[in-house]
């Protein structure tokens, strides 16, 4: 295991800014650490440059059809970088889980009345806001039930150069050489090819890794009834 620290000083020796033996200033070393943050947080937004999914419970309650949900939300959790089409509902009652089918803004406006109710939602549509992300459902449901809402689990990041990096193999190796590439403007150097290459590589490997192997497969409303998908709407 590597601190904030080691992989800082490591990625300053791949651009020759430091030598052996040689320890940065308090100034750039804090630089760095922001340059690392900034990094991991972008790397956030890339679904396949993260290892985990987090499944957050939340109660929905009856009769709503509109939730925001965040640090600050009606439902207060961590704002998800983007939900997972994985995301699902149970019923506390029967303990049976449904899945939920993701639309988007185009296709839930285009439902006439938003306010049909019924015992089970079927569709949920997500506008990404901040802090709080907005979720509505369609058709609302008329009793309580449990929302596991499932998205990314964000790569921490190190608050100061002490920090131990917990992370799955290759990402260290992936943060070293892909700080430098980072790095390197602020000094006015150039990384080497063998350094860029080595960052592209190892993040490649880390994304092959992380593929949530989807199966690829035609909606059973093509299949089963053979209705016309319209390519403008999105839906059928």
């Amino acid at each position: 295991m590597a601190t904030a620290g080691d992989i800082i000083n490591g990625s300053l020796r791949l651009i020759g800014v430091l030598a052996e033996g040689e320890t940065p200033s308090a100034e750039t070393s804090q630089d760095a650490l922001s340059a690392l943050n900034q990094m991991i947080e972008s790397w956030n937004t890339e679904r396949l440059a993260v290892f985990s999914t987090i499944d957050q419970i939340e109660t929905w309650p009856p009769g709503q059809r509109y939730r925001t949900f965040g640090p600050s939300g009606d439902i207060v959790g961590t704002r998800p970088v983007a939900i997972d089409d994985s995301t699902y509902f149970r019923d506390p009652a029967s303990g049976i889980s449904y899945g939920l089918k993701l639309i988007n803004q185009q296709q839930y406006n285009g439902i006439a009345v938003k306010t049909v109710t019924s015992t089970y939602p079927q569709v949920l549509w997500v506008n990404m806001t901040y802090p709080n992300i907005e979720m509505y459902v369609y058709p609302v449901p008329t009793k309580v039930l449990e929302f596991h809402i499932v998205s990314v689990q964000e790569l921490s990041q190190p608050a100061t150069l002490a920090t131990d990096l917990a992370f799955p193999p290759g990402y260290l190796r992936c943060f070293r050489y892909n700080l430098a590439c980072e790095l390197a403007p602020e000094f006015g150097v150039e990384p080497s090819r063998q350094v860029q290459r080595i960052a592209m590589t190892s993040k490649r490997n880390l994304k092959r890794i992380n593929n949530p192997d989807d199966i690829m497969a035609l909606p059973y409303s093509i299949v089963g009834t053979r209705q016309r998908f319209n390519i403008f709407a999105g839906n059928y």
